[in-house]
């Protein structure tokens, strides 16, 4: 055994080479990790590095193999399997996805080891590869590192809407095409010898068409479906305004009837009063006026801000949490003409909807929902909370997660509306509380909503 210092920092390198196409396992499902979980897989993936590098040394200083360029070669189709392992324990749900990516990598490797022997042996003709072998590492670092950004942006927008928007059976079929592929650049990729790595050149070359076609046609796929879900999401919305418009209706025309039925009997209520200030019964009439005032009450419609679409959806959400007899504390400055007014009502309607599902969990004693807005200048503020005692997974942007299929419509739609209108969203949870808060400028908005048209 024959370990020295620049074996092991040749080795250090090799790993390190090896790291951006193992953090393509991992990067494009980063949304879906919470920062706790972040904190742990970067420690994990920080030991199995320095363990890979320590033991790496040792085998390759062992001997065992032909050449050190053999023995780095074959381990490297080894030391890619720790950092899968991990980021599979951490995103198992995503299992096709990570199929998926491991195989585009094992196409990728193919082919940049290929090219990247052709190339020293160009560059190179008098001497034989395994006297290269830190040089053909280096070369297949570059290469990675030159593509891994492309890589990266690919495997992420792929998966952005993977729960949404794929299916199992679709997944089961196209992770099949790379990983046919894959094996067979592994096969190829047994024809080792230097005297073949010219005849393999064309094949690869036609493989990386062929991997190249498959993205594009694979990116173009996942861009229909995506406006599909982008149709079917504002479908959504339309239909949320109708049914809470058709909620309104019903509600102002409960108040009419009231109103109406009142308005039958004002000769008798009129009589009855005369009565009793004839009688000069004071406190009879003042408790008959009160009554009847109390009865007018409920005529009306609750008024909760000046903005009457937005008056509207509350109207309609706060009467189905008094039916469920969730309390509801509110403060709604709002003006009355409002330039998104449409799209702030489609977000407090999903987010009191979604305070009235989570309370429904909790129990009687432990329910509440508040909802405050409040106007500084040209900046609206806005605050949504409920009482939530469950732990709440929030993603990279700090939205809610949820992995229940067909929820987590109002969430994008509210990352719409921020992207749109340049709001401020935070979420949190704290002592037994789930807070939204949203921040949006007036001014930038008008702007904004102008563009939309």
């Amino acid at each position: 055994m024959s370990f020295d210092m620049m074996t092991f920092a040749i080795t250090t390198i090799y790993v390190l080479i090896l790291q951006p196409f193992a953090l393509l396992q991992i990067l494009p499902f980063r949304r879906f990790l919470t920062a706790a979980q972040k904190k742990r897989l970067a420690i994990g993936w920080c030991l199995l590095i320095v363990l890979e590098a320590g033991l790496v040394t040792v085998i390759v200083s062992l001997d065992v193999f032909p050449s050190r360029q053999i023995a780095y070669w074959l381990l490297g189709y080894l030391v890619w399997l720790p950092q899968f392992l991990l980021a599979f324990c951490f995103t198992r749900r995503f299992w096709a996805g990570h199929i998926f990516i491991a195989a585009f990598r094992i196409l990728f490797s193919g082919i940049f080891y290929t090219f990247t022997r052709a190339i020293l042996l160009i560059a190179f003709p008098d001497k034989l590869l395994p006297s290269l072998y830190f040089e053909q590492i280096l070369l297949y670092g570059a290469l990675s590192l030159l593509l891994f950004p492309i890589l990266l942006r690919f495997f992420t927008e792929t998966f952005r809407h993977f729960e949404v928007a794929s299916t199992r059976r679709y997944w089961r079929i196209i992770t099949l095409l790379p990983v046919l592929l894959a094996l067979e650049s592994l096969y190829l990729s047994m024809l080792n010898s230097q005297e073949r790595v010219f005849d393999l050149l064309l094949p690869r070359f036609m493989l990386l068409i062929v991997i190249v076609l498959l993205m594009a046609s694979i990116r173009s796929g996942q861009r229909e479906v995506y406006r599909e879900l982008q149709v079917f999401e504002k479908e959504h919305e339309l239909q949320q305004q109708l049914v809470s418009t058709a909620h309104y209706v019903k509600l102002s025309e409960e108040s009419r009837q009231r109103m109406a039925a009142i308005y039958e009997k004002r000769r008798n209520h009129i009589d009855h009063l005369l009565a009793l200030v004839r009688q000069q019964d004071r406190e009879g009439a003042l408790a008959y006026i009160e009554a009847l005032g109390t009865q007018f009450s409920r005529t009306k419609l609750p008024q909760y801000c000046k903005n009457t679409l937005i008056n509207a959806a509350l109207t309609v959400y706060f009467a189905r949490a008094k039916d469920l007899a969730i309390p509801v504390t509110c403060a709604i400055d709002l003006p009355e003409e409002l330039s998104f007014s449409g799209d702030l009502s489609i977000v407090l309607s999903n987010l009191v909807e979604n305070a009235l599902l989570a309370s429904q969990k909790q129990p009687p004693a432990a329910r509440h929902i508040a909802v405050m807005t409040m106007c500084q200048g040209t900046v609206i503020n806005l605050l949504v909370k409920n009482r939530f005692d469950a732990p709440v997974e929030l993603d990279e942007e700090g939205l809610p997660v949820t992995h229940v299929k067909g929820h987590g419509l109002g969430m994008k739609s509210m990352a719409r509306f921020r992207d749109k209108y340049g709001a401020t969203v935070f979420c949190q949870q704290k002592e037994g509380w789930f807070t939204t808060y949203i921040q949006v400028s007036m001014a930038d908005s008008a702007g904004a909503s102008d563009l939309g048209r």
